[in-house]
Formats: C-alpha cells, sequence, structure tokens
C-alpha cells in the first residue's frame, strides 16, 4: 500500500469499490457459456460510506454491441463522490471493461482513477490463447507483459461470472485475477447464511463471505473485508464491508434495473403498489 493510500479512508479498498463489488466466483470450463450472466441494459447502484457518512455512489452498466462482427459485452463501473464530500476526498472514477460473454474472458480492461491525489490511466490488453496481457501505463509512460492463466479475469468479470457458479465451485477453487498489471490468486469461504436489509427491497437471504487475495501490494487478511451475495440465481453483491486505516468502508446495494429480473427489477415500493 502506498504512503498517499494509508492516509485516504478509502484507499485501500480503491479496486474493490468500483464494484464494489468485489469478490465473489469461480473459474469456467473453456466449454461452458457464460451468455446468461450478462444482461444487456442492466444497471446496479451502489451507495459507499466511511464510518456511517455517505461518500460516493458507483453505478455499474452492461451492454451488449458487435466489433468486426463479434458480439461483446461492455461494463462500465462509474464512481463519483458526492458533492458535499467532494471537498475532502473528490472520487471521479471510471473503469470500462470488454468481455468475450461466452467465455466470460475481458478481453481490454480500461482504467481511469481520480480520487483525492492518487491519479491512475491504466491499458490492458487479453492474450488468453498465449497467456499472457499486455499492461500499459499511461501516466507512467511503460509498457509490460505479465503472464497470466487461461482463465485469468478481472475483479468485475469475476463478480458476472459467478451467476454460473454453485456455492461449492466458489469456494473450492483458487481463482485467478488481473488487477493494476498484476497477477493474483484468490479464495473465498462462506461464512454462514444471513438475511440481511436492503434499501428499497426488504430483507434478502445471502451468503456472508470472506475472500482472501493480494491487491494493490495489500493482503486482505482476516477479518479485513467482507461481502455479502444474494443467495439466488442473480448472484448480486448486496453489500461489502471493509476495514480501512481510519475506520470502516460499508458498500451497499440500493437499486437494480433491466436485469430481467421481476424481483430485483422492482423495489419494495413497487411491489407494494402492486399488492
Amino acid at each position: 500500500m502506498t504512503k498517499e493510500d494509508s492516509k485516504n479512508p478509502l484507499g485501500k479498498v480503491k479496486g474493490l469499490c468500483f464494484i464494489l463489488l468485489i469478490t465473489s466466483t469461480a473459474l469456467a470450463e473453456a466449454t461452458e457459456d457464460y451468455s446468461k450472466c450478462f444482461v444487456p441494459g442492466e444497471v446496479s447502484e451502489y451507495k459507499a460510506s466511511w464510518m456511517g457518512i455517505p461518500v460516493a455512489r458507483s453505478i455499474n452498466t452492461t451492454e451488449a454491441f458487435e466489433e468486426n462482427g463479434r458480439k461483446l459485452i461492455r461494463i462500465r463501473t462509474v464512481s463519483k463522490s458526492y458533492k458535499a464530500y467532494a471537498p475532502i476526498y473528490k472520487v471521479n472514477d471510471l473503469k470500462e471493461v470488454i468481455i468475450d460473454p461466452k467465455t466470460s474472458l475481458p478481453l481490454r480492461i480500461d482504467l481511469h482513477i481520480n480520487a483525492g491525489n492518487i491519479k491512475k490511466s491504466h491499458l490492458t490488453l487479453m492474450d488468453h490463447a498465449n497467456r499472457t496481457a499486455t499492461f500499459i501505463d499511461r501516466i507512467a509512460g511503460t509498457t509490460n507483459q505479465v503472464t497470466i492463466t487461461s482463465q485469468t479475469r478481472d475483479i468485475i468479470t469475476f463478480l458476472y461470472a459467478a451467476r454460473n457458479q454453485t456455492t461449492e465451485e466458489l469456494t473450492g477453487q483458487t481463482h485467478p485475477l488481473i488487477s493494476s498489471g498484476k497477477f493474483y490468486e484468490m479464495k473465498v469461504r462462506v461464512l454462514k447464511e444471513d438475511r440481511i436489509k436492503i434499501p428499497n427491497y426488504g430483507k434478502i437471504d445471502c451468503l456472508k463471505m470472506e475472500p482472501i487475495a493480494e491487491f494493490d501490494d495489500a493482503f486482505l487478511r482476516k477479518g479485513e473485508l467482507f461481502f455479502w451475495i444474494s443467495n439466488d440465481t442473480q448472484r448480486m453483491i448486496t453489500r461489502m464491508k471493509a476495514k480501512v486505516p481510519l475506520g470502516k468502508v460499508t458498500i451497499k446495494l440500493e437499486h437494480v434495473s433491466g436485469s430481467k429480473n421481476s424481483f430485483w427489477d422492482k423495489t419494495k415500493a413497487d411491489r407494494s403498489e402492486g399488492d
């Protein structure tokens, strides 16, 4: 972890906050079709709070498009600080991942971070056939080759691929990931079944999980990061809690639309009106 990050209440969950998510899925077999994991038009919105104070909002969008005759998926994650918090710590981050929906493997990962004094601009080009990734740091002006496995994903793609996985598959494997030009391996364990309250949706059956991995040189040790995923086929990330140098960060799901799931596309208020 850098000196800059240690001074920021959100520094340690920097890459994870895009998600927010964080972390939940398993390796795919090359023959398995993951297309159903990606729903064009799906939007999920999250709120990030530090010590109970709302500081930023994150929005994930899924879009289908064609490139050179190939059908692909684009997932964009935009994170911005609330106006009241911006004078203290301004966040304006963007991550865009281009994915082959059939394999759920990322082809390009484009990252722009503007958070406080932290500025990053990275482009990662994945070559799964040759098990290499080209990492371009636009600010530093450097290009590096990274050795990966044929099934390496980034965090966001990893999250969506979880929808094809059982809990046993999720927890029974070591998962290869790439983040900021570095190759990592992650394991996930289920701590318990939990029922948590989600704004607009009421109480939801979830699985509380703990990932163990390295990200940006900060090892996520036991007790530092937990996340909850809905215990249904949608596998929505519903909540994340992480310890940071100056307290705790909590990320909560607020709203989902365009998922083609009758439950998630209706808020609690919508369902009440239909009764």
